[in-house]
């Protein structure tokens, strides 16, 4: 399936960014549980509509348009910052910050019962 509704954007934002790097992983494919109207999601239909993706082998894939405009925002600074911090917190095993010395320990025993209105009788 072709489509073309829209012009192609300025600039990339996060809006198209997620289905792109997706697209460009191999992983944006069809889920017509979760998407029941176009087996993808509206940011992804948005990125059909304006050429940046188009149908591929039982998933979307990107254009021409679509990969050139994505290797340039991985160049740009921006671009760069952005795949820095996503980066970091890939690295990170369990998505939690490691305490420092202004952030309170918590006693690990009950963390989960945390008393925050004082015994009751």
């Amino acid at each position: 399936m072709t489509f073309k509704f829209e012009q192609p954007p300025a600039e990339l934002t996060w809006y198209y960014l997620g289905q792109l790097l997706a697209a460009e992983a191999g992983t944006l494919k069809y889920d017509r549980d979760r998407y029941r109207v176009h087996g993808i999601s509206n940011n992804a239909m948005a990125c059909c509509w304006c050429g940046l993706l188009a149908d591929g082998n039982g998933g979307l894939v990107l254009t021409e348009l679509g990969r050139r405009m994505l290797a340039d925002w991985k160049a740009s600074p921006k671009g760069q910052a952005s795949l820095a911090e996503w980066s970091a917190l890939d690295s990170e095993t369990d998505g939690r910050q490691e305490p420092t010395e202004a952030a309170p320990q918590i006693a690990p025993t009950r963390v989960d019962q945390l008393d925050l209105f004082g015994a009751t009788p």
